[in-house]
C-alpha cells in the first residue's frame, strides 16, 4: 500500500474528524434546537458539491494547531462531507445523554427561579338559593341571587414575606320575610358590593430569610453547574478517544506499509536468489532463507492487515462513518513539548471540569441542607390583613352615598404557630442532608487528591514516551544503516543471507517501535491534557462560559444568533 494509493480517503477522514469534533462542540451547548442546528449545518456542507476541497488542516497529523471557531465552521462549510456531524452526533449516546441532562437541567432552574413568580387569580360565578323561615302564619320561603367576580395576585419576595391582593364584587337580589308575625316577603336588590383586601405573611422561623428562600434557586443553578461539567468531561473523553483512535489506525497503516514494503523487498531478493541459483552463483539452501522470510512476512502483513482493519472499525464508530471508507493522513505527529508540571497541577484545580463538578456538587448538598434545617424549625408567621368594603343600593340609598360617606374598613393582625409533636419526618431529612454534604465534602477532598495523581502519572508518562522518542528513532536508523551494510557485504559475498535477513528483521523491528513510540507520545500527551483538563481548550471546542450560556438561555437569542455563534 503505497502512500499515495489512498489519498482520496485521506481527505474524507480528516473531514469526519473535523465534523465530528465540531459536532461535539455544538450538541453539547444547549438545546435541542441546537442539534438540529448542527444537523443543518452538515446538511449545507454536504450540499456544497460545487465546492473544490481545500488543504484543511485544522487538524493535522501534528494536532498542534488551535482551531479558531469561525475558521474551523468556514472549513467545514466548504468542504464536502457525508453526513458524519450529525452521524457523530446521533451515534454518541453518551454525548445525547449529557446534552439532556443539560436541558432537563436548565428547565429545573427556570422552574426554581420562576417559582416566586407573582400568580394571578381570577374568578366568576354566580349562584342561586333558597331557605325557609317559620312564621306565626306558616312557613316562608326565602330566596337569593348573586352573580360574583373576583381578581388576586400573590407575590413572595427574596425574603420570604408573601403579599396576596385580592379585590371583589358582587351583585345580589334577594326575596326575604322580614318579620315573623306576617308571611309577607319583600324584595330586595339589587344591591353591589365590592372589597379590598391586602394580605401580608411574614415567616419568623421557617421560610425565614433570603438563604432559606432562595436555596432551591441556587440548588438548580449548581446542579446545571455539575451537569455543564460532566459535559465537559464526557466530551473531553470523546475527543481523547477520536484522536487516540486516529493515531492508532495512522500507526496501523504505517505499520502495513513497513509489511508491504519488507514484503516487496523479500520478493525481490527470492527473485534474485532464484537467478543466481539459476546461474550456480548461490547455493539453494540460500535461497530457501529468503522463501521463508517471505513466508513469514505474508503471514505478519495479514496481521498488519487485521489490525488495521480492526482501528478503522474503532475510529468508525467514534465517527458513525464506514470502517472500510477511513484512512488517514500519512504524515506522522509532531511531538509538542511538556508544560511545567506545577502549571499543569494548577491549571487542573482551577479548570478541570472533574473538580467543577465536584464543586458544584458540595453547592448542591449545602443548599439542600439549608431547605433541610429551615423545614426543620416549627413555623411561626405573622399575618395581618388590612382592606376596605362598600356597599351601593340603588332602593336604599341614592346615588353612590355612603353611610358617614366613607367604606367600610377590616383590619385584622395575629401569628401562627405550627410545630410538631415529637421527632418529625423533616428532622430526619435535615439529619440526611447533612450526612449528604459531609459526603459531598469528603468527595471533592478525594478528587483532589485522585486529579493530582492522575496528572502526575500521566505526566510522568507522556515524559517518558518523550524521552523513549529520540532513542527509537536513532536506534531504527542504526538499524537500517546496518541493514543496508549487510545488503552490500551480500552483494560482494562477504557474509550470508542469514545475518542479512536478521539485519533487516532488525530493522523493521527497529522502525515498528519508533512508530510505536511515536503514537505513543501523542496519546500520551492527550491523556494528559485530558487529565489536567486542557483538552477541550487546546482545539477550542467549546466550554461553559457565562455569556454564551446566557444566549443559549435566552429563547428570543436562540431565534436570531446561530447556535453555532461563540
Amino acid at each position: 500500500m503505497e502512500g499515495g494509493e489512498h489519498r482520496p480517503h485521506i481527505y474524507s477522514v480528516r473531514t469526519s474528524i473535523l465534523l465530528a469534533l465540531l459536532a461535539l462542540s455544538v450538541s453539547t451547548a444547549g438545546s435541542a434546537q441546537d442539534a438540529a442546528r448542527a444537523r443543518d449545518i452538515v446538511d449545507t456542507a454536504v450540499s456544497g458539491h460545487g465546492a473544490e476541497p481545500t488543504d484543511a488542516d485544522a487538524l493535522t497529523p501534528a494536532l498542534s494547531r488551535t482551531v479558531a471557531p469561525s475558521e474551523g465552521i468556514a472549513d467545514i462549510a466548504r468542504l464536502r462531507s457525508d453526513g458524519a456531524l450529525a452521524a457523530a452526533l446521533d451515534a454518541n449516546p453518551n454525548v445525547r445523554s449529557t446534552l439532556l441532562s443539560i436541558v432537563a437541567a436548565r428547565a429545573g432552574t427556570r422552574a426554581a427561579r420562576d417559582a416566586r413568580t407573582p400568580v394571578l387569580r381570577a374568578t366568576v360565578d354566580g349562584a342561586y338559593r333558597e331557605s325557609f323561615s317559620g312564621t306565626t302564619q306558616g312557613v316562608v320561603r326565602n330566596s337569593s341571587q348573586s352573580v360574583a367576580a373576583g381578581v388576586g395576585l400573590d407575590w413572595m419576595s427574596d425574603v420570604g414575606t408573601t403579599v396576596s391582593l385580592d379585590f371583589s364584587t358582587a351583585a345580589t337580589w334577594r326575596r326575604v320575610n322580614l318579620t315573623a308575625g306576617t308571611a309577607t316577603s319583600v324584595s330586595i336588590g339589587p344591591n353591589y358590593d365590592a372589597q379590598l383586601l391586602a394580605t401580608v405573611r411574614q415567616p419568623i422561623l421557617r421560610g425565614a430569610g433570603r438563604d432559606s428562600t432562595l436555596a432551591a434557586q441556587r440548588e438548580a443553578e449548581a446542579a446545571e453547574r455539575r451537569i455543564l461539567a460532566v459535559r465537559d468531561t464526557d466530551v473531553g473523553g470523546v475527543v481523547r478517544d477520536v484522536l487516540n483512535a486516529y493515531w492508532e489506525l495512522w500507526y496501523a497503516e504505517e505499520a502495513l506499509r513497513v509489511q508491504v514494503e519488507a514484503q516487496a523487498l523479500a520478493q525481490r531478493q527470492l527473485d534474485e536468489a532464484s537467478a543466481r541459483v539459476a546461474l550456480g552463483t548461490l547455493a539453494p539452501t540460500e535461497r530457501l532463507r529468503f522463501a521463508s522470510e517471505l513466508a513469514s512476512l505474508r503471514e505478519t502483513r495479514r496481521s498488519a492487515e487485521l489490525a488495521r482493519t480492526s482501528q478503522q472499525v474503532q475510529l468508525a464508530a467514534l465517527l458513525a462513518a464506514e470502517p472500510e471508507s477511513l484512512a488517514v493522513d500519512p504524515e506522522p505527529p509532531t511531538p509538542q513539548p511538556l508544560a511545567e508540571l506545577r502549571e499543569l497541577l494548577a491549571r487542573a484545580e482551577t479548570e478541570s471540569p472533574e473538580i467543577a463538578a465536584l464543586d458544584a456538587a458540595v453547592e448542591e448538598a449545602q443548599q439542600r441542607t439549608v431547605v433541610a434545617q429551615s423545614d426543620a424549625r416549627a413555623r411561626l408567621d405573622f399575618v395581618a390583613s388590612a382592606g376596605l368594603v362598600t356597599l351601593f343600593a340603588d332602593d336604599m340609598l341614592p346615588g353612590l352615598q355612603l353611610p358617614d360617606h366613607r367604606p367600610a374598613f377590616i383590619a385584622t393582625g395575629g401569628i401562627e404557630l405550627e410545630l410538631p409533636l415529637g421527632s418529625s419526618a423533616a428532622d430526619a431529612r435535615r439529619d440526611q442532608a447533612q450526612a449528604q454534604l459531609e459526603a459531598a465534602q469528603n468527595s471533592r477532598e478525594a478528587g483532589a487528591l485522585t486529579l493530582r495523581a492522575n496528572v502526575r502519572s500521566a505526566y510522568e508518562t507522556a515524559l517518558a514516551a518523550g524521552e523513549r522518542l529520540p532513542l527509537a528513532q536513532e536506534s531504527a536508523a542504526i538499524a537500517a544503516e546496518l541493514a543496508e551494510a549487510e545488503r552490500e557485504r551480500v552483494r560482494i559475498g562477504t557474509t550470508t543471507t542469514v545475518a542479512l535477513v536478521e539485519a533487516q528483521q532488525s530493522a523493521r523491528e527497529a522502525e515498528l517501535r519508533r512508530l510505536r513510540v511515536l503514537v505513543d507520545t501523542a496519546t500520551a500527551a492527550h491523556q494528559l491534557e485530558y487529565a489536567a483538563g486542557v483538552l477541550l481548550d487546546r482545539f477550542s471546542i467549546g466550554g461553559a462560559d457565562d455569556a454564551r450560556l446566557a444566549r443559549l438561555s435566552d429563547p428570543s437569542s436562540e431565534r436570531t444568533e446561530p447556535s453555532h455563534a461563540r
